[in-house]
């Protein structure tokens, strides 16, 4: 979806692993970022980030990584788009030509700074529509429906980066519903 024109300003990374909070409060997580990343619990959800390329955890083998080159894709913009093909989530292969919907869309908020790398963002999903109560003539108040944001189409692909740029806006939630990715450490261990 994005194309070499939306990558114009694109926001550049500090090398180094990444820590993603947990957005699930009922489960923490406690992470001692100032030890070795194999002696972090098992449950961290972090990622590597080195000259320009994103490397994950390969599945749960402690710190055997594997490249997840051409899998996410930044573009810049004051809303920067973060494109992931679901091979990120899932440790598949890339099947752009099977899957109807192989991305998924990430966003945050590109404050400009000069030649600085970026070193936390406040991330949030990208959705192709909401809820909202659907106009009926019963009594059946909760009753409600999916409303598409425009350009989305019934699998939720959006047909321009206007489109989804659009989507990234009118979904973003408040800073407390955003995950904190956020770079700890130049190495893993």
């Amino acid at each position: 979806m994005l194309g070499a024109a939306d990558l114009a300003g694109a926001p550049r990374f500090e090398d180094g692993v990444w820590l993603i909070s947990e957005l699930d409060e009922t489960k923490p997580c406690p992470v001692d970022t100032a030890q070795p990343v194999s002696r972090w619990a098992p449950c961290a959800n972090w990622a590597v980030h080195r000259d320009g390329q994103w490397f994950a955890r390969e599945k749960d083998t402690g710190i055997k990584i594997r490249p997840l080159a051409g899998l996410i894709t930044v573009s810049g913009g004051e809303i920067a788009i973060i494109q992931m093909e679901n091979a990120v989530i899932d440790n598949s292969t890339a099947a752009a030509d099977t899957d109807p919907t192989p991305f998924f869309f990430g966003a945050f908020d590109n404050v400009p700074t000069s030649a600085e790398k970026l070193r936390s963002v406040k991330l949030w999903l990208v959705m192709c529509g909401q809820y909202r109560p659907r106009k009926t003539t019963t009594n059946d108040e909760t009753a409600e429906e999916f409303v598409r944001y425009p350009g989305f189409d019934e699998q939720c692909r959006p047909a321009s980066i206007d489109a989804l740029r659009a989507a990234a806006e009118a979904s973003r939630p408040p800073e407390s519903g955003r995950a904190h990715v956020r770079w700890t450490r130049a190495v893993l261990d």
